[in-house]
């Protein structure tokens, strides 16, 4: 068998209706109308708050201020990746996370989503800090397929293989299961935990 290299997932962002849509008839979860979406998202709120208090009283994160009316919150962190003198090899981590759902499909604010999404923070910190894991999986709940992690691996003599996964693992979805019900409901929720067991599902394969 040839073998196969392959850098870490990396995490990406899309509030493509199309990508999404394709998610949601994988999973067998409808693609939710915009007003279902956005009371999913304001039962979470609470959830997203309390990611935000862990970071910055646990973690070293400091919010940013003055707070743009449009943001549920807005922190930043020193990087922790730094140069063989001390000295931080790029600029602050920063997280943003909107007040509405909404806020995520707006044309005009796609790049500071992709700036979120697509920066260190979630490959640097999502195995170590599980307030970072948590809120990466709770938006795939809420917004499946919108945040992916794509995990590419260049097979010799076949060409590069790209693994996309849409869900959270199935241990985390059982693990909040309490949480989860409140925000989607029980039939929500054993869909949702239906889809995150079957890895045909969660995961999807292409050819790069």
């Amino acid at each position: 068998m040839p073998a196969v290299t392959s850098p870490p997932p990396q995490l990406f962002f899309s509030n493509d209706i199309a990508t999404m849509d394709e998610w949601a008839k994988r999973t067998g979860i409808p693609l939710t109308t915009a007003e279902a979406l956005g009371t999913n998202y304001a039962r979470a709120r609470r959830w997203l708050l309390s990611i935000r208090t862990n970071l910055v009283q646990e973690h070293g994160w400091r919010d940013v201020t003055p707070l743009d009316s449009r943001l549920l919150f807005d922190i930043e962190c020193p990087t922790p990746y730094r140069s063989s003198r001390g000295l931080p090899r790029s600029p602050n981590m920063r997280l943003q996370i909107p007040i509405n759902a909404s806020s995520f499909f707006s044309r005009e604010r796609r790049v500071q989503w992709e700036m979120v999404f697509h920066s260190a923070l979630f490959p640097g910190l999502r195995h170590t800090v599980p307030a970072v894991a948590d809120l990466l999986h709770l938006l795939q709940c809420l917004l499946t397929g919108m945040v992916v992690l794509i995990k590419e691996e260049q097979v010799p003599g076949e060409g590069v293989y790209r693994t996309i996964r849409g869900l959270p693992p199935v241990e985390w979805v059982t693990s909040h299961e309490a949480a989860l019900v409140d925000i989607f409901g029980p039939s929500h929720y054993r869909q949702l935990f239906r889809a995150a067991s079957d890895t045909r599902v969660a995961f999807k394969l292409e050819r790069a």
